[in-house]
Parts: structure tokens; C-alpha cells; sequence
């Protein structure tokens, strides 16, 4: 069965501004949640040996159980019970495949608490929500609500001992390498901080609220959550396309993602390049971040990065 959603880098709850519980300026007090894979596995063993009665089983064992993190990530991006289970089902060799790499986070929680201290470091206000490893059907890498963050632990699950020989090609095209999760974390920690934003609906307003969580989570992490490679050599067409239409309305405009000049997430790329100069050029740089995460006027955040420079620069 092949997949239908393709949208896992993180394109809806992060455009939006969360009512949060109440978060922790405190790094140490951040928990790190993983209960919820040990039940997908207890669950997926049950459904393998039942594949009948396998809805039921997933919804008994699985979502009845579900932390708080996989009940948000239920209800924003999984959604449907039944594509759930046809998806585990048919890729059933897929998530065996995964099991050992995704049972034990333990490893990763000192990359994650590494880059939350370096944003304090930065942005002493900052505030640090819990983190939680969810399984998932291919929907979503990372998003965020208002109890924290939730990983889509499956589609950051490649290692390189990783047997992919099992993987489906439309698997094999969007998992990501497992070592790639507390990057996703530290753009998603952006936009957890991202606080009053202006409620602008422009291309430019959705760029600079990624870009920022992009150029932002590199600063703490040392690596942007997407690629951008493919990007060399048209970086200044691309950016031509995007200057002529930032003002319009992101939601009739570059549907088209995969033209020449618009590669995916070149919003993403645009906006990151927008807060780097910004950034670089502003004198104080714990200003400039307060200024880029509670962006108000895109326009003048915009003019004020003389983000040309950078594009000249290619």
C-alpha cells in the first residue's frame, strides 16, 4: 500500500501561534518520553498475529494508552484509526526493521539537553517544553502542541545498520537518518518559542516563521533541519521568484513546489537567509533574536536584514 501523505517536514502546528502549558526556563527539568513506542511495539506484535482484529488491537494498546504527546499527535496527524492500521499492516517489515534503533532514546537525550542549554546560552528567556517519541504512520517527522514536542519517531529512524532492504521506495525516499532527530527538535524548541508573531498570512510571514527555526535550531545544533543542496547554482533565480511574490497570500500561491524555481521548502531556504543576515549584521545579538521570535512587521525585519548581500554573494 503506498503512502498518501508526503507532508513529514513539519509545515502546520509550527505556523501557528500555541497556547503552551506552563514551560520551564530550566533545562534540567525538561522530560524526554518514550512510553509510547514501547506500546506500539507491544500493540504491533498482537496486531501482526490478529491482522482481523488489529484496529482494535492498536486502539486498546496503543492509543488507550497514549501519553499526552501521542494524543495531540493523534489528533493533528494521524487522525484516522483505520489508515493507521493498513499502513503499519502493509509495512510491517518496515517497522520490524526499526525496532532496535527506536526502543532506546537513551542516547539521544544528551544531544537534545546539549542544545537546549546552547539556545539558554543564547536567548537566556528561552523556555524548554518536554519531548515525546511517538510512532506514527509516515505523517510527520516532528510538530509541536501545547504539552510539547512530538517526534514521529518512524521517519527518523535510519541508522547505518539499518537493513533497508524490506523498505518500500516511497519509505526508502522520505526517512530521514536517526541521528537527525534532535535536529528536528531544535527547530521545533523555535518555534516553541516563537511568541506573538504577527498573524501576516503572506509568503514572506510563513518564510521568516520557518526560516527563523531553521537558521535558529543551526545555531544550537549546528546543522538546519532541511537540505538545502539542491538549491546550488539556481539560489538566485529561486530568490527572484520569491521576492516577486512575497506578499501574496500563502494560500494561493507556490502550489506548484516542485517548479525549477521553487524546490521544496524554498520558503524554508528564503527565510532562513532573511534571519542569518539579520542576525549577522545586528550589534546585539540576544536583541535580534527576541526581535526575530516575536516578529511582528515581516516587512520591516525584511529591510532591516539587507539580506541582499547574501544573495549577491552566490
Amino acid at each position: 500500500m503506498k503512502i498518501k501523505h508526503f507532508y513529514f517536514l513539519i509545515l502546520t502546528i509550527a505556523c501557528t501561534t500555541l497556547l503552551h502549558a506552563q514551560l520551564s526556563n530550566d533545562v534540567t527539568s525538561v522530560k524526554i518520553i518514550s512510553s509510547d513506542i514501547t506500546n506500539f511495539y507491544a500493540a504491533f506484535d498482537l496486531a501482526i498475529k490478529d491482522s482481523i482484529h488489529a484496529k482494535a488491537i492498536f486502539q486498546k494498546e496503543y492509543f488507550d494508552k497514549a501519553s499526552a504527546g501521542l494524543k495531540d499527535f493523534n489528533k493533528s496527524k494521524i487522525r484516522d484509526i483505520d489508515y493507521f492500521t493498513r499502513i503499519v499492516l502493509s509495512h510491517k517489515a518496515f517497522y520490524e526493521s526499526i525496532r532496535i534503533d527506536v526502543t532506546n532514546v537513551d542516547d539521544l537525550k544528551k544531544q537534545i539537553y546539549s542544545n537546549y542549554s546552547n539556545f539558554k546560552k543564547l536567548y537566556p528567556d528561552a523556555k524548554f517544553p518536554d519531548v515525546y517519541f511517538v510512532m506514527g504512520c509516515f505523517t510527520s517527522n516532528g510538530t509541536s502542541s501545547k504539552n510539547g514536542l512530538l517526534i514521529g519517531t518512524e521517519l527518523v529512524s535510519k541508522t547505518r545498520t539499518t537493513n533497508t532492504t524490506t523498505w518500500a521506495k516511497d519509505v526508502k525516499a522520505i526517512v530521514m537518518d536517526r541521528e537527525h532527530i534532535a535536529i528536528t527538535i531544535s527547530h521545533e524548541l523555535i518555534h516553541f518559542n516563537q511568541q506573538k508573531m504577527g498573524k501576516e498570512e503572506t509568503l514572506l510571514a510563513y518564510a521568516i516563521k520557518e526560516g527563523s527555526a531553521e537558521f535558529i535550531g543551526e545555531l544550537i545544533s549546528g546543522a538546519s533541519d532541511d537540505n538545502y543542496d539542491a538549491f546550488k547554482g539556481r539560489e538566485k533565480a529561486i530568490w527572484a521568484d520569491f521576492k516577486d511574490d512575497m506578499h501574496k497570500d500563502i494560500y494561493n500561491s507556490w502550489h506548484k513546489e516542485n517548479e525549477p524555481r521553487r524546490p521544496k521548502n524554498a520558503l524554508y531556504w528564503a527565510g532562513y537567509l532573511i534571519c542569518k543576515s539579520y542576525y549577522n549584521s545586528a550589534p546585539n545579538k540576544q536583541k535580534a533574536l527576541y526581535n526575530i521570535l516575536h516578529c511582528k512587521n515581516y516587512d520591516d525585519l525584511y529591510n532591516s536584514s539587507n539580506v541582499y548581500h547574501f544573495i549577491n554573494g552566490y
